[in-house]
């Protein structure tokens, strides 16, 4: 259902949207991939090939919060699917533009764009479903068998075609140049109306059985129609991959009328994830002006008093956060308002109090991973590096090789003056992720920072492992991909 926030910022997110002033991932050099068939371990293969040039691109968004609610949604949707027999990833792009994506190997890509579009949960749902469905279906691997006698490296088309057309360029000349490379390609690859039929049916299958409103999907499909009907130019990313016609919306129709209609409320955490999303769009005063509007006219509203807080942070009006918040922790009491309240009060220099509201949050709620990331980033802003290596390393033993944790663990051995050993959780970081070649450049420089016997046969041994991978990776490369 609507919310006063998501009715007051329609015509604003509208205009963010469809302005086409957004850069796009960066893409990656797949190399001659033009005699692979795709296979399940290939096409798994592809997924995490992409995803690791996504992960080197600033237009990934490294939001715990945010990643945590997207796995929670799209997990219980991708159990509710028809054939869950794909593991799934989720991952936020930093994109003001309407879209999601899925990648091969079950990697499904939401711009923060459309988050804040969504006007209800069941809508931002519906997209997910969506893309689940395309890969349920085998869908990419289908488009790329009747592909395989094109004179396209189809592959890597493949790749280019699903990054390219992500989001509009940020440059008016290298727009034109991209689109004109990436729309000859993807003439090919577009999900036919087959698929995005097929996508549809069991997309809305999969809502109503994750118990959602499949009218859901019809609602923001037909919002979409509508703000592009006289102007295919503002067209949103999502339709270009994603043909939408006006017989797919009756057909869509059809299917809802044989199921009877409901409504389902928005979880609190949908209504929260959705207000710190908009809370980072535009310029943080007039996000600050635009959230005073919606408290004023709704003061009792979760959603808003959270966007309200989070800009004026955001905006440096720490009298205007500490006041919102005040109000906001009367009305939730939430991980991630509880998460807000120690930012507000590490932006204040109030560190002992930000840490005991992290605390009490982590005895009420459990060890949520984003707790758990905000209670060791606030023991480093605090300059408490033991306490901080020590709670990180027991953290690690909870969530074993997580990048953001090793991160964190290399910040608490910088901060020791341990060096050696900051240089190689940096590296075991950038290990999980798969980039090899910076990770191998940290490990050049623990080896440089010295340390002691123990650490340096670490550092050693790792460094002979991923030097050998790397080579590996550059031979299949020149073999196959």
């Amino acid at each position: 259902m609507s919310s006063p926030i998501a009715n007051t910022l329609a015509a604003v997110l509208a205009a963010c949207c469809f302005a086409g002033q957004v850069r796009a991932l960066d893409l990656p050099d797949l190399g001659d991939v033009s005699r692979v068939s795709l296979s399940e371990s290939r096409e798994a293969a592809l997924g995490g090939r992409i995803m690791r040039q996504i992960r080197s691109d600033k237009g990934y968004l490294r939001d715990a919060e945010l990643s945590e609610y997207l796995n929670n949604l799209g997990d219980r949707l991708a159990a509710a699917n028809p054939s869950p027999s794909h593991h799934f990833y989720f991952f936020a792009v930093n994109d003001p533009s309407i879209n999601a994506f899925a990648l091969p190997g079950g990697y499904v890509g939401v711009h923060t764009g459309l988050i804040a579009a969504a006007r209800n949960e069941s809508e931002l749902a519906g997209v997910l479903a969506h893309e689940i469905a395309h890969v349920s279906q085998n869908h990419i691997a289908r488009i790329v068998d009747v592909q395989k006698s094109s004179t396209l490296t189809t592959l890597a088309a493949l790749a280019v075609a699903i990054l390219a057309a992500r989001s509009d360029q940020g440059q008016v000349s290298q727009a034109a140049i991209a689109t004109a490379q990436a729309m000859s390609i993807q003439n090919q690859l577009d999900f036919t109306r087959e698929h995005e039929r097929e996508a549809d049916r069991i997309g809305l299958q999969t809502l109503a059985n994750a118990d959602f409103s499949p009218s859901g999907m019809a609602t923001f499909f037909e919002r979409l129609q509508a703000q592009t009907r006289f102007a295919e130019s503002s067209a949103p990313a999502y339709l270009r991959t994603h043909p939408l016609t006006f017989e797919r919306i009756a057909d869509i129709q059809n299917r809802l009328g044989e199921t009877p209609s409901r409504q389902v409320p928005d979880s609190l955490e949908f209504k929260l994830a959705r207000a710190k999303v908009m809370a980072t769009q535009g310029e943080a005063p007039d996000a600050v002006r635009r959230f005073r509007g919606v408290v004023a006219e709704h003061p009792e509203d979760v959603e808003a008093l959270y966007a309200l807080t989070a800009s004026a942070l955001r905006a440096g009006d720490r009298g205007l956060a500490v006041a919102t918040l005040a109000k906001l922790e009367q009305r939730a009491a939430t991980p991630m308002v509880a998460s807000l309240a120690a930012r507000v009060m590490l932006d204040g220099k109030q560190t002992s109090q930000a840490l005991e509201r992290l605390r009490a949050a982590l005895q009420k709620h459990g060890t949520t991973r984003p707790l758990a990331e905000a209670h060791a980033d606030a023991l480093l802003h605090a300059e408490r590096g033991a306490e901080a290596k020590k709670v990180v390393t027991e953290y690690l033993r909870v969530w074993a090789d997580d990048p953001e944790f090793l991160e964190l663990l290399a910040r608490a051995n910088f901060a020791l003056g341990l060096n050696a050993e900051g240089h190689l959780a940096q590296a075991d970081a950038l290990r999980q992720q798969d980039l090899l070649a910076p990770a191998i450049d940290q490990l050049e420089s623990a080896r440089k920072a010295g340390g002691d016997y123990y650490t340096q046969s670490i550092i050693d041994a790792r460094l002979r492992e991923l030097q050998d991978r790397l080579k590996q990776d550059k031979n299949k490369g020149e073999r196959a991909w």
